[in-house]
């Protein structure tokens, strides 16, 4: 019999691209509640983890909101959109794994909890990774004077650093059709920019624009900007796709050295030959 784990690592790429690879469904609940290098059902190291985490993202949220809540424009930036999910992924998935610390049988295979965590955790991960590259490469020279503060680093650094490593944490599977959620959230941030404009809205500054590069009085560089930002949600699910196959990679590995440690110890030593 073929173990899961290692099919799922090593099945060909074209087996994405198939209807099923859409579904949020999935036989074993408790991949959504533990990690993928825990021993056991239970591990309250994995639910402490999962609260620092939480609490990390809250306090990040938090002072960034006191800093710059700024009669709510804090809310019409794309950053604080993926800084606001961190918090409510990292804070649901505490939940999850506390209730299933105490009750492995409470959650059913498809339950809905377990759904929106899959659905929230690859989107927040996927858009960590493309705030975090489009501000340092694009944005960040149009601000220099803000790119040092610890805010800044915490919502433009620190969170792609978190929830990357968290995608080594986590045993959940990744799907790469998958990619239209967080496809989605940013397609739904460029048509409420577009809104914003239309009916006015400025910056903290007053600029008729969220960001320089999505300044809609210049339509050409807005699209440009557009067109990038939706290129790059796709390489960046393949990227998260990647991180997935790596994790199995690795963790098939260690599992293969862990049987064969033992095996090695139960083997008897050789007699050296009497003269």
């Amino acid at each position: 019999m073929v173990d899961a784990n290692t099919e799922s690592c090593c099945q060909p790429l074209k087996e994405e691209f198939r209807r099923s690879k859409f579904s949020l469904h999935h036989e074993d609940p408790g991949v959504f509640c533990r990690s993928q290098w825990q021993n056991g059902e239970r591990n309250l190291i994995w639910v402490l983890y999962r609260w620092a985490l939480a609490a990390f993202f809250a306090a990040g949220v938090i002072g960034s909101m006191m800093q710059d809540f700024n009669g709510g424009r804090w809310f019409i930036f794309l950053t604080d959109w993926g800084f606001t999910l961190c918090l409510f992924t990292c804070t649901y998935g505490a939940v999850i794994a506390t209730i299933y610390y105490f009750n492995q049988s409470y959650f059913a295979p498809g339950h809905c909890a377990l759904k929106i965590y899959w659905i929230s955790h690859y989107t927040t991960s996927v858009l960590s990774m493309l705030i975090t590259t489009v501000f340092w490469a694009a944005l960040s020279s149009t601000m220099p004077e803000v790119a040092g503060e610890l805010y800044n680093l915490w919502c433009h650094a620190f969170n792609s650093i978190c929830m990357v490593f968290d995608c080594f944490m986590v045993a959940y599977p990744n799907r790469l059709m998958h990619f239209v959620y967080p496809f989605s959230v940013v397609l739904i941030f460029l048509l409420h920019s577009l809104i914003y404009y239309w009916a006015g809205g400025t910056d903290m500054d007053g600029n008729r624009f969220i960001y320089f590069a999505l300044d809609w009085a210049r339509p050409g560089l807005a699209i440009g900007f557009v067109c990038a930002s939706l290129a790059l949600i796709c390489c960046f699910s393949l990227v998260a796709f990647g991180i997935y196959r790596l994790r199995m990679s690795m963790y098939n590995c260690c599992g293969k050295r862990k049987e064969e440690a033992p095996a090695l110890k139960a083997t008897p030593n050789e007699s050296s030959p009497t003269v």
